[in-house]
């Protein structure tokens, strides 16, 4: 969740995400002051529950953390 998924590592990662998103981003986005308001970041807060939910099996540690989260 911490930073971008590799592609090296993950090759089919952007086949089935189509918005990638992860807390590093978010918080460089936060720094540089891209983001309009709270109502943004909410929504790439959920789009990385979101990624980590539809690329990951339910049985899997991520996905589990994704739904803690």
């Amino acid at each position: 969740f911490s930073v971008p998924v590799d592609p090296q590592l993950v090759p089919d990662y952007h086949t089935v995400i189509n918005t990638p998103m992860d807390l590093g981003t978010m918080f460089e986005k936060a720094s540089n002051g891209d983001y309009n308001g709270m109502d943004d970041v909410k929504n790439d807060f959920v789009q990385v529950i979101t990624n980590a939910k539809l690329y990951n099996r339910p049985d899997t540690v991520y996905y589990k953390e994704a739904e803690r989260l």
